[in-house]
C-alpha cells in the first residue's frame, strides 16, 4: 500500500485548495432555462498530480478539489467522478505512457458514464447531461495541454519527482 509523506499530504492539500479556487473562477455557459453549466479548470491540479506523481495522489486531490463545486451544484457524487478521472489519467500516463492530454481525455472517457448516471439520479435532462459531458471533455483536454506545458519545465518536473520518489518509502519513527 502506498504511503503519503507529510510533504505530499501538504502538496495535495494545496493543490486541492487550488482546484477549489479554480472552481470559483468559472465561466457560466449559455444553457437551458433553469440550469447552470459552468466552464472551469478545477480538475487541473488533480490531473497534474495524477500524471506527475501517481493515480492515488491525483484521486485524493481530485476528490478534495471539487468541494466548492459540490456545494454550489448540490450533487454529492461530483468528487468521486473527479477521482475516477484522475485515477484513469494517472494510470494512462504512468503505465501506458500516454501524453497528458491523451491521458486526461481517456480519464474523462471513463468518468463520462459516471456523470451520466449521477446526473440522471438528480433528474437532469439528457440534453443537459450531454452538454455537461462535452464541456467536461473540453475542460480536461485544455487541462491536459496545460499539464504537458507545465511539465516541460525541468524545475517543476524535478520538484514533483521528489514527491513521487517519496511514495511507498517506509517512514522512520521518531
Amino acid at each position: 500500500m502506498e504511503r503519503f509523506s507529510a510533504r505530499l499530504i501538504a502538496l495535495m492539500a494545496v493543490m486541492s485548495a487550488l482546484g477549489n479556487v479554480l472552481g470559483f473562477l468559472s465561466v457560466r455557459l449559455p444553457s437551458a432555462p433553469g440550469t447552470t453549466v459552468e466552464f472551469h479548470l478545477s480538475a487541473l491540479p488533480a490531473l497534474l498530480l495524477a500524471i506527475s506523481i501517481g493515480p492515488l495522489a491525483g484521486a485524493v486531490t481530485g476528490a478534495l478539489s471539487l468541494v466548492v463545486a459540490t456545494l454550489q451544484i448540490g450533487n454529492v457524487f461530483i468528487p468521486f467522478g473527479n477521482a475516477i478521472l484522475a485515477i484513469i489519467a494517472g494510470v494512462c500516463s504512468s503505465k501506458l505512457k500516454f501524453s497528458p492530454p491523451v491521458s486526461a481525455v481517456l480519464g474523462e472517457a471513463a468518468e463520462a458514464p459516471y456523470i451520466w448516471v449521477t446526473c440522471m439520479i438528480y433528474g437532469v435532462p439528457q440534453s443537459i447531461i450531454a452538454f455537461i459531458i462535452v464541456k467536461a471533455f473540453i475542460e480536461v483536454l485544455i487541462s491536459g495541454v496545460i499539464v504537458e506545458l507545465v511539465l516541460r519545465s525541468p524545475l517543476i518536473r524535478g520538484f514533483l519527482a521528489k514527491f513521487k520518489s517519496e511514495m511507498g518509502k517506509p517512514h522512520l519513527q521518531q
